[in-house]
């Protein structure tokens, strides 16, 4: 006891005289760029726009800004900067983990980084300015001729022109249409490099010495910070474009191929020089303009995607056959070439940016890098079906091919180490393919939604983040608040004012529970009778059959039982993405593990007046029209055209309490119809008289 105690005394005596002891060989340290955004940084100075891309080819003048990106216990952190003969330029601070420093001289700038004491990284950034894409002898336009002609096509390549000739925002004003702009407001992102206190060829500076900046607007009137330019006024941008005065502004207006390579003076005077310009799919080359409240939020969804943070890790880091889905940077070369993408272990490190899905060199589909796909069973899904949504279908989708992966030999009856569907079977499940058919060629292509035209993009992307920009976090559950609430935006053209995916009602009892319910109820209920029949692991839950103890000898319907359980729960949808597959496949796998489902059908009564979207929508040559009733009513549903005029009426009597369903057929209407707009009504008056319902809603004929 005297012992230990005149141990714990000499390492508290050691602690006090020598500091703690640290593990060095753990310790880790990387010059990392910060990207810093309109959303992130705060209140902008005026005249300058301090935002950073995170590249490493930046303007003279420019805001950089650095991290310590570090592990295990580092605590004192040292920054060095050298720079071009004469350079001023220093560190915000030497001994901190963020610091910043602006470059006041063309070349290159070696940052140092040491951390407790050792040795850690360095690296490099290369200062230049801006030339723009025109104007000169050598430009990007001469150069890469054809990129820079897909690029004019591009919302890019003139937005800037749209905002100053009335085009990018209009509003009726006093009867005329007008558009509304700010300088000083929107050409932060509009144009190239802009900063107007930086002298390094941007549009900014240069519009503010010569006097554009405040010339442009000389006869527009200003209200609320914008001025009102009457739609199509080319007033300002001739200014800019044909006056002496102010034309060396003009290379540098829209945004040009420098807001996203850095800036180009160096890369064209040394013939095209790969060190002195930028290439990279990082995502904050896109929201250093893309992430600005209020009329650009794609970054705040993006980043709180699963797409942002998946870069593989640990021992799959340099696993090429992950790729291409697990790598931003290997898509990006899949997409340019399927057949010898060229892709190895070093793309692992690139997680799924903005760049890796859109091209942004291109206008059509916007910029989308769609590929041809073929499911693993050899499906190859025609172009015309899923429109934007293929781009999803190319990773989430099944990894196996259902035909090989479970048949008729071996002892275990055919299954891989890696059984399953793999985490994201969901283009599989959309087009009725590749799930265990047990034998029913029917089921093949079966689909509840294949009139949706852009398949995933359709409903993940409704638009619930406001202003102009789509949901990029493709999560179909908002949790803010701490209240899950489903995101229905995108379905309710269809399914009617629903306020939950369970809202859908099902066509039947699935699930054989006495009740018709809701769609995904109704799936969970088919789940949880196939889970009873099938094994479990020791946290109870359905068996993978990862493992040689989890191995099923001899029994084929526990097999298929598994994959299809796997199959429907790794889809994540319970039956929304196709009900129709969904339901089909679950009542096979039962009745081939001996428990078909006695289907006994009592509807409940629905509880108010509802009249859904057709569905179809658009349709040819038939739609169906759903309503509910909740008492006994006198029913009328009729169809009308764009003037008022009566084309059929479907339903005119008395009709039950309950679920009720119509049919429009335009091959029975009596009449020749074209392709066009058209509405449906519905008044329903209770017989008991508590209540009178009428309801309109738009429907879509495209012949």
């Amino acid at each position: 006891m005297i012992r230990l105690k005149l141990l714990i005394s000499i390492f508290f005596l050691a602690l006090f005289v020598f500091g703690p002891v640290v593990n060095t060989s753990a310790q880790t340290a990387n010059i990392k760029t910060r990207q810093i955004y309109p959303r992130t940084m705060g209140t902008v100075p005026a005249g300058t726009n301090p935002v950073y891309s995170g590249i490493k080819v930046v303007a003279r003048g420019m805001l950089v800004y650095l991290t310590a990106d570090t592990t295990g216990g580092v605590n004192t952190f040292t920054w060095t900067l050298s720079g071009p003969t004469g350079t001023a330029t220093t560190l915000s601070s030497t001994n901190a983990q963020n610091v910043t420093f602006v470059p006041d001289s063309v070349g290159n700038y070696i940052i140092g980084l040491t951390v407790n004491g050792g040795s850690v990284d360095a690296d490099t950034f290369y200062v230049s300015t801006y030339r723009g894409v025109t104007g000169t002898s050598i430009n990007c336009s001469v150069c890469h001729a054809s990129t820079y002609t897909s690029w004019q096509l591009t919302p890019h390549a003139n937005i800037f022109k749209e905002g100053v000739t009335g085009e990018l925002e209009v509003a009726p004003v006093n009867g005329q249409q007008m558009g509304v702009y700010s300088i000083a407001r929107c050409a932060k992102c509009h144009t190239t490099g802009y900063d107007q206190s930086a002298n390094n060829g941007n549009f900014g500076y240069l519009s503010h010495q010569s006097g554009y900046d405040t010339a442009w607007a000389a006869t527009y009137t200003l209200e609320s910070g914008e001025y009102l330019i009457p739609q199509g006024d080319q007033t300002a941008w001739n200014l800019l474009t044909t006056n002496a005065t102010y034309s060396n502004a003009a290379p540098v207006a829209n945004i040009g191929c420098e807001t996203c390579h850095g800036p180009g003076d160096g890369h064209a005077a040394s013939f095209g020089n790969v060190n002195k310009i930028s290439k990279t799919l990082d995502a904050g080359v896109c929201l250093q303009c893309h992430d600005a409240p209020t009329h650009h939020t794609i970054g705040t969804y993006y980043e709180a995607s699963n797409h942002a943070t998946m870069p593989l890790a640990g021992s799959h880091a340099t696993s090429t056959s992950c790729f291409p889905c697990h790598s931003g940077s290997a898509y990006f070369k899949y997409a340019a070439n399927q057949s010898t993408p060229g892709y190895t272990a070093a793309d692992g490190s690139q997680n799924i940016t903005c760049a890796v899905c859109h091209d942004p060199h291109t206008a059509a589909n916007f910029g989308l890098r769609l590929v041809p796909i073929t499911l693993k069973n050899g499906y190859s899904v025609p172009s015309t079906v899923g429109g934007n949504g293929q781009l999803c279908m190319t990773c989430h989708q099944s990894r196996k091919n259902i035909a090989t992966t479970i048949t008729n030999a071996g002892p275990y009856y055919g299954y891989s180490d890696r059984f399953g569907p793999h985490h994201g079977p969901q283009a599989d499940m959309f087009l009725g393919q590749n799930a265990y058919q047990y034998g029913d060629s029917s089921l093949t292509g079966l689909m509840t939604h294949s009139s949706v035209k852009d398949a995933c993009v359709t409903c993940h992307m409704a638009n619930i983040g406001g202003g102009n920009s789509p949901s990029h976090q493709w999560n179909m559950t908002d949790t803010t608040g701490g209240t899950a609430k489903d995101l229905v935006g995108g379905c309710v053209n269809c399914h009617g004012p629903i306020t939950s995916f369970d809202d859908i009602i099902a066509g039947a009892d699935w699930d054989g529970n006495g009740k018709i319910e809701g769609v995904q109820t109704e799936v969970r209920g088919l789940l949880t009778s196939l889970a009873a029949l099938l094994p479990k692991d020791t946290t109870g839950a359905v068996v993978t059959m990862m493992s040689d103890s989890l191995k099923v000898k001899g029994q084929p319907s526990i097999v298929k039982g598994i994959y299809t359980y796997y199959f429907v729960t790794e889809d994540k949808s319970m039956g929304v993405h196709n009900a129709k597959y969904t339901v089909a496949i679950l009542q096979a796998a039962l009745k081939d593990l001996g428990k078909p489902l006695g289907v006994s059908v009592t509807k409940s009564n629905p509880t108010g007046f509802m009249l859904s979207q057709n569905y179809p929508n658009p349709f040819n040559p038939s739609t169906s029209i759903r309503y509910t009733l909740p008492k006994e009513s006198n029913v009328k549903v009729v169809i009308y055209n764009v003037t008022g005029a009566v084309i059929k009426t479907l339903v005119n009597g008395v009709q039950s309490s309950g679920y009720h369903e119509t049919v429009f057929n335009t091959n029975n209407s009596g009449r020749a119809i074209s392709s066009g707009i058209y509405f449906y009504s519905i008044e329903a008056v209770a017989l008991d008289g508590s209540k009178i319902f009428r309801d309109t809603k738009k429907m879509v004929l495209m012949k």
